[in-house]
């Protein structure tokens, strides 16, 4: 009896350890951890528990202590998305320029490109146009982590009492450091690490983007009506006149133009 149930504690310690070894990873870094233990079943979870606040000078406000300043930035909706895995922040960094490319630049991109036949003119732009927009939220979301991440690893802290002009900066203590430095090599680094490489490889889509716009546009040209070198050239080149009148359809030139179909009393004629 003795020795089974010796066996059956063993058994029991090696499924609390082996339970421990494969959770441990997901409380690295938080400032606090607490195990759970299920003995009906044997299984060992560990739990993180996120603080509100950090310890710090009590000569620096709390807003400005920067595991403050990183706690709160982590509860921001943008910049929490820079704290997922690669494939988190990838699936919404699509799914908004899914967004911005439907509801802003195709649109604009339609009014601008007004006749038939410029299908891909429109998509190279919207294209453009929606890298543009992910650009500069990727700018917003390495700023912000940047930011955070040069107040942990700096040695004091720099901080306003009540306003811009009554600044003032506290060393560090050593535990601060310490604390700081950990925060920052697990939990902040690695979302830069992660922001880089998402930057780089997004300067590359918008170069590429660039290129495939200029090559569809010159592909096929919007006729400029109300270029006056157009116009100068109407009045010899039989050609160009031919292709000018195919192009309107036999109505006003002014059709395809909001501005100047604003001006002709509403675009008299352009119903025909």
């Amino acid at each position: 009896m003795r020795l089974q149930g010796l066996i059956l504690s063993l058994l029991l310690v090696q499924r609390i350890c082996v339970a421990f070894t494969a959770s441990h990873r997901k409380c690295l870094g938080s400032t606090i951890c607490y195990g759970k233990w299920t003995p009906s079943d044997g299984s060992y979870e560990i739990e993180e528990l996120v603080p509100e606040t950090g310890f710090g000078s009590e000569a620096v406000p709390e807003s400005q202590r920067p595991i403050n300043e990183y706690l709160d930035m982590t509860k921001q909706p943008l910049f929490g998305w820079a704290s997922k895995d690669s494939i988190g922040l990838l699936v919404r960094l699509g799914i908004v320029y899914a967004v911005v490319f439907g509801a802003v630049c195709f649109p604009i991109a339609g009014a601008t490109y007004t006749q038939d036949g410029y299908l891909i003119q429109k998509l190279a732009a919207s294209n453009v146009g929606a890298l543009s927009f992910i650009g500069f939220l990727m700018i917003r979301l390495y700023s912000g982590w940047g930011y955070v991440g040069s107040r942990l690893t700096s040695k004091v802290v720099e901080f306003e009492e009540t306003g811009w002009y009554d600044g003032d900066f506290e060393l560090k203590t050593d535990a601060e450091r310490k604390r700081d430095k950990f925060l920052y090599d697990d939990k902040v680094k690695p979302v830069i690490d992660r922001l880089k490489g998402f930057s780089f490889g997004l300067g590359g889509l918008w170069i590429a983007s660039i290129i495939g716009f200029n090559v569809a546009a010159s592909y096929k040209p919007i006729y400029d009506q109300y270029d006056p070198n157009m116009l100068q050239r109407l009045s010899y080149d039989e050609k160009l006149a031919e292709r000018a009148s195919i192009n309107s359809g036999g109505k006003p030139i002014y059709c395809d133009n909001r501005y100047y179909r604003a001006i002709a009393n509403g675009g008299q004629g352009c119903d025909r």
